[in-house]
This record gives structure tokens, C-alpha cells and sequence, in this order.
């Protein structure tokens, strides 16, 4: 399993185009083989940060994405709205877990 964390910026007054396009390549990886998530989530301290989760079942997959035309098209607009500021992979073998919920506190 692949797993990658981005960290997007807007450039100035860039936000609303930078969305529509996360918007369109997240409907369009979400249908490729091979992903298992992929989401945009728009930092809550700072409105023109953007964080990307990805996770796909084999290099493989996640290279083939890397080359599909909708990432082609999405990261030539992005040099023009944004810039990445940081990019962390993983990979290897995971095993699925089940985790509890916690507790609410009685007040």
C-alpha cells in the first residue's frame, strides 16, 4: 500500500481555482483502479492551505495515476494557482485494524 500526504498553497487570490480543479481530479482519480482514497481538505487555520490524502494498493496503481491525462491536466493549472510546499510517501505493507471510538465525557 502507498501513502501520500501533500500540502498545497494557493497562490494569492487563487483559492477558487485551485478547488474547482482539486474538485475535478478528485471525481476523476476516485473512479481509477487501484485508489483507495484520495481527498482534499482545506486547513482550518489557514483557508489557502489544502491537504491531500491519497492511498492506493500498489505502486503500480499510484504511478498510473501519476501519468492519466486528468493528472496531466491538474498539475499544469497548478504551477499557475499554487505551489506544493510539502510532500510525504510511505509504502509497505499494512495490516487493517479496528479502532474504538472514544468515550464521550459526562459534564
Amino acid at each position: 500500500m502507498i501513502f501520500v500526504s501533500m500540502t498545497i498553497d494557493a497562490l494569492p487570490g487563487q483559492r477558487d481555482l485551485l478547488a474547482a480543479a482539486m474538485a475535478d481530479m478528485m471525481a476523476e482519480t476516485r473512479r481509477e483502479s487501484g485508489c483507495i482514497v484520495y481527498t482534499y481538505a482545506r486547513d482550518l487555520a489557514d483557508p489557502d492551505r489544502f491537504h491531500l490524502c491519497e492511498m492506493w494498493e500498489t505502486l503500480a496503481a499510484m504511478e498510473d495515476h501519476i501519468d492519466a491525462g486528468h493528472s496531466l491536466r491538474f498539475t499544469s493549472v497548478l504551477g499557475d494557482v499554487a505551489k506544493i510546499s510539502q510532500v510525504k510517501a510511505f509504502g509497505g505493507d499494512v495490516e487493517k485494524v479496528r479502532i474504538r471510538a472514544p468515550a464521550p465525557r459526562g459534564g
